[in-house]
């Protein structure tokens, strides 16, 4: 059973070396694309997890998404029309697209690539959970912050709660990047924990939605 967005700590290295590419920036690792999503982020919502997790943070909630399987590679020529028919296809267009993992950074060129794809066919709320703080990604990563609405950033710290319904513990930070959904933000900012959304993924395997209490990640695992 796999969650949301995954807790995240940095175990040493640099911030370069800890990422290194793993795969033709054509493709990227997938570990789960659903719609609808109602526990991570304002609105209905995509949500697409993405495999691979150099962290192997204590206290994840998610470590099924940590490897770096091949075998989820899926061609983004394939990908990008996956998530726009969400959009094209149903009544009740998403909300936005969430975007978590395992770390999303750590496929940073195919990421980019993914995000400029989407951006070209109209997708405009983009959240993103990474374990990297704001400052470390406009300094190593820029490149992806004109192409994001919002980012969760930091890495998990047990034994450090939130209540918030949007962070896993205190010290993660919500950062609104795009000023036209600022309003949409405060008002899922301010909301508490809730209960977690249940869905069964293609694989035919259950996934649980959402980021839970601290004292409850110990029953879920």
């Amino acid at each position: 059973m796999s969650s949301s967005a995954c807790a995240k700590t940095t175990r040493g290295g640099s911030l370069i070396s800890a990422r290194k590419s793993i795969m033709p920036s054509d493709s990227i690792l997938v570990h789960l694309l659903h719609y609808p999503i109602r526990t991570l982020g304002p609105g209905t919502r995509v949500g697409l997890w993405l495999q691979g997790c150099h962290r192997h943070c204590n206290g994840c909630i998610a470590p099924k998404t940590w490897d770096f399987r091949e075998d989820r590679a899926v061609p983004l020529s394939q990908l990008i029309p996956s998530i726009c028919t969400f959009w094209e296809n149903g009544e009740k267009k998403p909300d936005g697209l969430t975007i978590s993992g395992g770390e999303p950074i750590d496929q940073y060129e195919p990421l980019c690539l993914l995000l400029s794809g989407l951006r070209a066919r109209g997708l405009c709320d983009v959240l993103l959970y990474t374990g990297y703080r704001l400052d470390e990604i406009q300094h190593h990563y820029p490149k992806i912050l004109p192409l994001l609405t919002a980012i969760v950033d930091s890495p998990f710290e047990q034994d450090n709660p939130s209540s918030a319904v949007w962070r896993g513990s205190h010290n993660q930070n919500l950062f609104v990047l795009d000023p036209n959904y600022e309003e949409r933000y405060q008002e899922w900012r301010e909301k508490d924990k809730r209960a977690l959304q249940l869905i069964q993924g293609e694989d035919r395997e259950y996934h649980l939605i959402g980021i839970p209490h601290q004292e409850d990640v110990p029953m879920l695992l």
